[in-house]
């Protein structure tokens, strides 16, 4: 860009089109594919909350759905903090003042970004407590507390 101090590197722009900044449309790609494991396991959050085997109604909640929730919780932030979720809410616009919702969106994932990572070592952890409850949980090893 002419604003810019530092040279052109290239002759012609190309964009996100070649190595390396052909890496972040793929990163983009890879955060749809998060969006929709992130909707998946919020269903099965909410199916944790349902009557257990041998129960015909009822909601119930335990300690496997609370480590469910908590899992879910992380794995959203994680997901929403990613500077491609940045672009999707807030990208392609020349003016924010003509898309107000847009721009708050915006502005609460650039308040999430600049965690991102703790978000990611945070929600990593916590897929491996759940996985590891729930294995413990299957094989026998004790059964749920129940809270409610």
């Amino acid at each position: 860009p002419p604003a810019c101090a530092v040279a052109e590197p290239h002759r012609a722009y190309s964009g996100e089109t070649k190595l390396p900044l052909i890496l972040n449309n793929i990163h983009r790609y890879f955060w749809y594919a998060a969006v929709v494991i992130a909707l998946i396991l919020t269903w099965d959050t909410i199916l944790a909350f349902g009557p257990t085997e041998g129960e015909s109604s009822g909601i119930h909640m335990g300690l496997g759905t609370l480590i469910f929730v908590a899992n879910i919780v992380l794995i959203w932030l994680y997901t929403l903090s990613c500077h491609s979720c940045r672009h999707i809410v807030g990208g392609k616009l020349r003016h924010f003042s003509k898309h107000p919702v847009r721009y708050q969106m915006w502005t609460w994932v650039s308040k999430l970004n600049g965690r991102h990572a703790m978000y990611a070592w945070l929600s990593l952890f916590s897929v491996a407590i759940a996985d590891l409850y729930v294995l413990l949980v299957s094989s026998g090893a004790f059964n749920d507390p129940r809270i409610f």
